[in-house]
């Protein structure tokens, strides 16, 4: 007997490909240190405009959380510096949204200086998803499950393609 489909829809045993989009930035005069290249603690904001790029292409961006009463803080935050970045580089946040079936938000991040490519760093992030209440979610909320769907089945379109 063969078993019965989930709604009619199959599920591909392979995850679809992440959500990506990039982020252009200039080193600014007040995110350098005194020895002349990007303090490390500026990397977590990069990641930010990163995160960004992908919630405004996709749908996923803070003030749809806003409405949608979720939210997602930050559990997880890994950086790799390659090479040093200063004042006036020019560099791209390339940001990737993984695929997950856990109820968490998977980036991967690598930033690469415009005139030459080379990447300078790379990391990582994890969000949980949390109620009004900041209660964990153990189940995605119909926001994103009608967001995952799309993804799924391959038609979430970024603005940035």
């Amino acid at each position: 007997m063969k078993p019965l489909r989930d709604a009619g829809r199959e599920k591909s045993p392979f995850p679809p490909p992440p959500l990506r989009a990039a982020a252009v930035r200039t080193v600014r005069f007040q995110e350098v240190d005194l020895m002349g290249v990007v303090w490390h603690g500026r990397y977590p904001e990069y990641f930010e405009d990163g995160r960004c790029a992908v919630g405004r292409a996709y749908g996923l961006d803070y003030e749809d959380f806003f409405r949608e009463e979720i939210k997602a803080p930050i559990v997880n935050l890994e950086v790799e510096y390659r090479h040093p970045l200063v004042l006036g580089n020019v560099f791209r946040v390339e940001t990737s949204l993984l695929w997950t079936e856990a109820v968490r938000l998977n980036y991967e991040y690598v930033l690469r200086r415009e005139v030459d490519g080379r990447e300078v760093a790379r990391g990582r992030t994890v969000q949980l998803l949390l109620d009004v209440a900041n209660n964990l979610l153990f189940v995605w909320p119909e926001y994103f499950i009608r967001i995952r769907e799309a993804w799924r089945r391959g038609e979430l379109r970024g603005s940035h393609e």
